[in-house]
């Protein structure tokens, strides 16, 4: 008795395996003759088209391949380039350009101020109206002069900090940038 049963089941999953080997059977024809009716694209991506795209780093679209000699000497170009931007140096010389920037605004910027603190205490201790109408102007424009001054030191502090984060994204390493 338990021979016929084992039979049985036997006979039974036999049935519903060759019933689903048959579906995915069909599925691939169908999937086929799908896969036949797309439409070939006309744009072809190559190694050299998708190295160009990561460099770009934006929006672009993949040309035809008449373009592939210029595309390929853009992208050697391009190479030699992302090459010098792999190098300490080139992110130490950057970054040196940054600091004596913002080091000589800072000492204009302490020069103007101390300029204008003398020209306080002169008008303080001028007793003259004309004099001290002439040393009012020269505060003022001390005053404009250190205001702008300021507001290139926060500009440059900002490009220093853009330049920063471009270094991060573009793979230069935390100690070179110290």
């Amino acid at each position: 008795m338990k021979k016929i049963l084992l039979i049985i089941l036997f006979f039974i999953f036999s049935v519903f395996l060759t019933s689903d080997s048959i579906n995915l059977v069909e599925i691939q024809k169908k999937e086929k003759k799908r896969r036949e009716g797309i439409k070939k694209s006309k744009y072809v991506l190559t190694n050299d088209k998708l190295i160009q795209f990561s460099l770009k780093k934006g929006k672009t679209y993949v040309k035809t391949d008449v373009d592939t000699s210029t595309a390929a000497e853009t992208v050697k170009s391009e190479k030699k380039k992302s090459n010098l931007k792999n190098t300490e140096q080139y992110w130490r010389s950057r970054l040196n350009v940054f600091d004596k920037n913002i080091g000589d605004l800072r000492k204009r910027i302490s020069q103007a101020q101390s300029a204008l603190n003398r020209e306080s205490s002169n008008f303080l201790i001028a007793s003259i109206p004309s004099l001290q109408q002439r040393i009012r102007t020269n505060i003022d424009k001390l005053s404009n002069q250190l205001n702008d001054l300021k507001e290139n030191l926060k500009k440059m502090e900002e490009k220093k900090e853009l330049f920063f984060r471009e270094a991060r994204m573009e793979g230069a390493l935390p100690g070179w940038l110290r």
